[in-house]
């Protein structure tokens, strides 16, 4: 006979719930991020000119926001990759969206150097793909108001789990408490998203924006002393739930609408 303990049956139901996270993300919007590892200059160059063609399309099916990013130095990936970021309010219609590509002939004719690298000197090296739910706490993604001093650059965070259960737990840490100690000592979040699809899983993935490097160091140093901040990492309950950080550094593209 099996004898389920209380606790464990805490467990089975935030499992159920982060499950439930998959199918819908309870009002608030979904993400798609896309990572193309293209293989040189020549390709990027390709890859940029139909992406600008690309923004307009998503934009009349309704995709407004879509943010196009680079390493903001050689370390961070490569040199050509390229980080395409789109938001919409399910993933059925950012894949309508995507479809009217097929049909548009400006979009086509701006494509047409992108899509005619041969077998032998492909575009790219792999595309990776993930889909994150929106946060409770942060439903819809934020894009910063003009830059205005030149310097701005975007950070994307993966914070990856042991377990289903603490990745539940780190997001709801997030979303009880860490959220609003990022407001607080001016941490500018973009989007934050567990999940759904995607390498490295179980993860949340959050991206931040910095108008300056000292503005950066600043508001990191006034987090990690806020007292709000140690007394929450100082709960039992969200202990061990983060086995990994992965941080990049990125800049926007001339042609993103999130920059």
């Amino acid at each position: 006979m099996l004898i389920v303990s209380p606790g464990m049956i805490k467990k089975l139901f935030f499992l159920a719930t982060l499950l439930s996270a998959a199918v819908t993300a309870m009002g608030g919007e979904f993400y798609e991020l896309r990572t193309y590892q293209l293989n040189s200059s020549e390709t990027a160059a390709a890859f940029d000119k139909m992406m600008t063609a690309a923004v307009p399309v998503l934009k009349k099916g309704g995709i407004t926001d879509v943010g196009i990013f680079r390493g903001r130095d050689a370390k961070e990936g490569k040199a050509n990759w390229r980080y395409v970021l789109c938001a919409a309010g399910s993933m059925d219609e950012l894949i309508l969206a995507r479809r009217a590509f097929a049909s548009d002939e400006d979009f086509l004719e701006q494509a047409r150097d992108y899509l005619s690298f041969k077998k032998t000197d492909p575009a790219y090296a792999r595309i990776s793909v993930a889909a994150f739910s929106a946060f409770k706490g942060f439903p819809k993604l934020i894009k910063p108001s003009a830059d205005a001093g030149g310097q701005r650059y975007f950070e994307l965070r993966i914070y990856e789990s042991h377990s289903e259960y603490k990745a539940y737990m780190k997001v709801k840490m997030f979303n009880e408490g860490e959220l609003d100690i990022f407001a607080d000592v001016g941490l500018r979040g973009v989007f934050f998203g567990s999940a759904v699809s995607g390498d490295n899983l179980p993860n949340l993935t959050y991206m931040l924006v910095y108008d300056t490097e000292a503005g950066k160091e600043k508001a990191w140093e006034s987090f990690r002393k806020a007292p709000a901040w140690k007394a929450l990492k100082a709960e039992e309950i969200y202990t061990d739930t983060v086995s990994r950080i992965t941080s990049m550094l990125l800049v926007a593209m001339p042609y993103s609408t999130i920059r």
